[in-house]
This record gives C-alpha cells, sequence and structure tokens, in this order.
C-alpha cells in the first residue's frame, strides 16, 4: 500500500487543502484525509465548519499495491513536504498504524487516525435548494471586491460575510461590517436560486479554491457547496437575515455627485492619514463646487497634514469626516480613472461608485468629528 508522487505535485495541491485543517487541533479536525487507489488521489480536509477535497489525477502518482485510505495529522504533514526538496519523487506508504514518507535519504514515520472517523459534509440533490454554473475568476473576482468589507467578529452575526442574493438574470454579493458596505452585480444564467450568507471565514477559501475553470454553485439551507473539476468545497452558512442593502444604497444614490480622480483621492487619503493619529485614522473632507479639501483629524495641534483635489460638484458647501483607513481601502478597490462620491449630507451615508462600472458600489459611513 503505497504510492508514488513527485513532490512539487503533492504540494500544489496541499498549498490549497492546507488552508482547512485546524493548526492546533490533536482531533481529526486537525488532520489530512488520504484516500488512493487506481482511480484517483484524493486529498480532503474538515474543520467542523467547513469541508474541502481536491482530486489529484492518477497520471500524476504511481501506485503499488492496494489503495489505501487515513488520515494524518495536516500541519506536519504539510511541513515534511514542504521541507523536501521540490524536484524529488516522494514515496508514502501506509504501515498500519503509521504513515511513512521517504524521498532519496529522508525518511519520517507519522502517527495516523483511522479514515472512517473522518466527518462528511453533504447535501443530495433532493435536499438542494438550487444551483448556478458560473465562471469560476468571475466569482473569485466578485467576491474580492466586496469581501474585505465583511465584519469578521460582530455580535450581529448576519454582518460576519457576504450575503448571495440571487434574482432572474442577477447575483448580487454584498457586505458591511456597519462603517461601510460593498454592493456588486454580477450577471448569471439560470433560474434563481436560494440566497445565502457565506462566513467571513471561508472567503479567501472559496477565492483560492475556484480557479479559473467553471464553477457550480449549490446550497441545501445550512450548507452550500462549490464544485470545480477535481475539487469540491462544502461550508455551514451564516444564520439570519441580512439588512435591507438595497435601500440603503437607494437613499444614497439621492445624493450630490462630485467626480474626482481616483489615483488622486486615494493618494491624498494616504497622505493625510499620516498625520491622523489614535485608533482610527480620521480626516475631514471639506466640498464646494471646484475642490476638496482633505484635513487630518486627531494629531497634536502643530501637526496637520490638508490636501486639496480638483473635482466637479454642483450643490451647497458640506464639511463631513470619515474613517480615513476604510475610504482610502474602497477608492483603491474601484477600478476606474475616475469615480463618483454621492454625498446626502454630514450625517447620511456617502455613495462611492467608478464611473464605467455602476454595478460595484460602496456605501461609506461617516463618523463625528
Amino acid at each position: 500500500m503505497k504510492f508514488t508522487i513527485k513532490c512539487s505535485d503533492l504540494a500544489h495541491y496541499l498549498k490549497t487543502v492546507a488552508r482547512v485543517p485546524l493548526r492546533k487541533a490533536t482531533d481529526v479536525y486537525g488532520h489530512f484525509l488520504i484516500q488512493v487507489d487506481a482511480t484517483g488521489l484524493l486529498l480532503s480536509a474538515h474543520n467542523g465548519q467547513k469541508q474541502m477535497s481536491l482530486s489529484i489525477p492518477p497520471d500524476l502518482f504511481t501506485l503499488q499495491g492496494d489503495g489505501f485510505a487515513v488520515c494524518v495529522p495536516a500541519v506536519k504533514f504539510d511541513q515534511v513536504i514542504s521541507a523536501l526538496a521540490k524536484d524529488s519523487m516522494v514515496s508514502i506508504q501506509f504501515v498500519e498504524p503509521k504513515l511513512v514518507i521517504s524521498a532519496a535519504r529522508s525518511r519520517f514515520s507519522l502517527a495516523t487516525i483511522p479514515a472512517d472517523h473522518f466527518p462528511v459534509m453533504e447535501f443530495t440533490a433532493d435536499q438542494s435548494k438550487g444551483e448556478l454554473n458560473i465562471a469560476g475568476i468571475t466569482l473569485s473576482t466578485a467576491v474580492h471586491q466586496v469581501g474585505f468589507c465583511a465584519a469578521r467578529n460582530d455580535v450581529r452575526v448576519m454582518l460576519n460575510g457576504i450575503l448571495f442574493d440571487f434574482q432572474q438574470g442577477l447575483m448580487t454579493l454584498a457586505a458591511s461590517d456597519g462603517f461601510r458596505l460593498g454592493v456588486i452585480d454580477v450577471p448569471v444564467t439560470g433560474e434563481p436560486m436560494q440566497n445565502f450568507i457565506l462566513p467571513s471565514s471561508g472567503i479567501e477559501d472559496v477565492c483560492q479554491f475556484v480557479g479559473t475553470g467553471n464553477v457550480q454553485i449549490a446550497t441545501s439551507g445550512s450548507m452550500a457547496r462549490f464544485t470545480r473539476e477535481g475539487g469540491v468545497l462544502h461550508t455551514k452558512l451564516v444564520e439570519g437575515k441580512f439588512p435591507d442593502y438595497r435601500k440603503l444604497v437607494a437613499a444614497a444614490e439621492r445624493g450630490d455627485v462630485a467626480r474626482i480622480v481616483r489615483d488622486d483621492f486615494a493618494g491624498a487619503m494616504a497622505r493625510v492619514g499620516l498625520l491622523s493619529e489614535g485608533a482610527v485614522s480620521l480626516v475631514r473632507l471639506a466640498v464646494s463646487a471646484d475642490s476638496i479639501s482633505i484635513q487630518s483629524v486627531g494629531g497634536r495641534a502643530e501637526d496637520m497634514a490638508d490636501d486639496v483635489l480638483a473635482c466637479d460638484y454642483h450643490a451647497e458647501p458640506l464639511e463631513i469626516g470619515f474613517n480615513g483607513s476604510l475610504a482610502g481601502e474602497i477608492v483603491r478597490s474601484l477600478g476606474a480613472a475616475e469615480i463618483d462620491v454621492i454625498f446626502s449630507g454630514a450625517a447620511s451615508g456617502t455613495l462611492l461608485r467608478a464611473r464605467d462600472f455602476p454595478s460595484h458600489s460602496f456605501v461609506l459611513m461617516p463618523v463625528r468629528l
């Protein structure tokens, strides 16, 4: 019961699966499940909230004898493979109750857990609440474009993730941490499926997993499944009702528009933030007909930064305060030369949107200075 594989090939698949196991767990949630037979080699990991399985094609390894299935400590196994020469051939043999890893003159022996201890996350076609096919690059790009707005450990649990909202021909992703809201619309085909909230802890896992090929998304109430060629990712979902993001965006759209060069705005925010001391980098914006003055807040009285930008604005002058770090992050994520900043007043949310990409929007809440 042994298989041989090139170290670099095994490391390539481990890099993705190794995101899932709990690093300090000694039970099955800190292990990889290795299943090998003549049809392929399957690497799986489970941490109680999500499960990932990747299949390594038979042409990348050589199997000697019967196949086997066993759980091996994830961190130790990953460290061993990472320490070996990338061009070396690795022999992995199951000699119950040990897994023996050999490469050139190196030999390692790891304790194992029986494969039947590994829990399985799965749902049948009858339990499915809908399916959607989408290009992996489209999905990962959309998730990245709003995922940084999601809360991580908020007491309002519905904010700790990204909302996937489905309508006919449209998938909308929305994320908020209470200080900012990110929304992006993605055209899709097929019938609308069940809305769900992807946990913040799974955002990077999904982006790393989906790759560039086609991906199928399916749900079954409390679980979502992402399937691509050679791999499946299951994740538990966040319970609760996501806030009415459409209402917030619609209210912000009724404000007054200032058109600004994106790079100038982002650069000014970063420069002014250097002198905005304190736990939060605060900035004050004074908006007039042809310019925006950005000033630092919170530093020593003798230290002050002020940057003036040209803009196109046709409304009453306005002063408003922002968290400079959050504002700068939003501006940098808008991939356009010019952006529209729509002000609805000093106490209301401000809408930021790329001029040539109106389906990607952010609402930034003001701060009291």
